[in-house]
């Protein structure tokens, strides 16, 4: 790949005897006897070039073509830049770099703007109706939110299983007199009375709707929606460095996002299943609050 800095800009060339036939390119320059004016091009290859230098010769697949005060051109690597131009040639590179990565962030965000307008009713189309983004993370958002419809005692369930990670349900009982006797035999030690086990009684399906880098609202209006009004003020000719880089490296990450949201939206029916839910009053201790649980399930998932 071959970047080389034109009157037109950044232009990509498609091969190397292109580079040769630039006027006053030569492959056997004496840096004794000329000073570098400028950095014009860079190019990467998997198959090695020589160096342009006449002292050096070393083939490379990374480099930089620059033009001198005296008027011929011609490839050199890294390393022989900083040996042979110094300090200078160091600044050159890293400001040619510089420029080269501000043009592909303008290139990235301008090519990401043309299409804003589709990612924008893409998200708009995952966020709507009843299946919907915001109809589902509200739904989702009554099962561990304190102080709602959802009994206290059912939210801090959830919330510890989302917290650990783990769907499985269990709930201490009281251990039989056999069952004691039985486990003292196998730990080889006496246990105390009462004795309580804990003992599965089901399994929450599409609990990681619930996990927090699932966080619909996150996803979609801290991130994309806000992303999508900044990059649409953002002045490309004139931004910062820093800012090019991260609305850039943003952009790429948007269509990821928005297939994570679907593939999200696809989890939250099994978990918001009555059927499924209701396997969680196996967990819940006090009857009043077993009743008024499943009152809950009933009437608002």
């Amino acid at each position: 790949m071959i970047t080389l800095n034109s009157d037109r800009g950044f232009v990509k060339v498609e091969c190397w005897e292109d580079i040769e036939e630039l006027p006053g390119f030569t492959g056997a320059l004496d840096p004794k006897q000329h000073e570098l004016k400028e950095i014009i091009g860079r190019y990467i290859f998997k198959d090695y070039i020589k160096c342009g230098l006449s002292s050096c010769h070393t083939p490379h697949g990374k480099g930089y073509i620059v033009s001198t005060k005296s008027g011929p051109i011609t490839n050199i690597g890294h390393n022989c830049g900083k040996n042979h131009f110094h300090i200078e040639f160091d600044e050159l590179s890293k400001s040619f770099e510089k420029s080269i990565s501000l043009h592909n962030y303008r290139e990235n965000i301008g090519s990401f703007l043309i299409h804003l307008d589709t990612y924008k009713e893409a998200l708009e189309n995952l966020r709507t109706g009843q299946n919907g983004a915001d109809y589902l993370f509200k739904k989702g958002q009554l099962l561990v939110k304190k102080g709602g419809e959802c009994p206290d005692s059912a939210v801090s369930i959830f919330s510890k299983l989302v917290r650990n990670k783990n769907p499985n349900l269990f709930r201490a009982r009281k251990a039989s007199k056999k069952e004691i006797e039985d486990l003292e035999a196998i730990q080889g030690k006496e246990l105390p009375r009462p004795y309580y086990i804990e003992e599965e009684v089901g399994v929450l399906k599409g609990l990681s709707f619930l996990y927090e880098e699932n966080d619909l609202r996150k996803l979609i209006m801290l991130d994309l929606n806000e992303g999508f009004k900044a990059i649409g003020d953002l002045d490309i000719d004139n931004g910062n460095f820093k800012d090019l880089k991260h609305w850039s490296a943003w952009c790429s990450t948007v269509e990821t996002k928005l297939n994570s949201i679907q593939e999200i939206i696809k989890i939250a029916p099994t978990l918001l299943n009555k059927d499924n839910l209701l396997q969680l009053t196996n967990m819940i201790d006090d009857p009043l609050d077993e009743t008024k649980y499943k009152a809950f399930i009933k009437n608002r998932i």
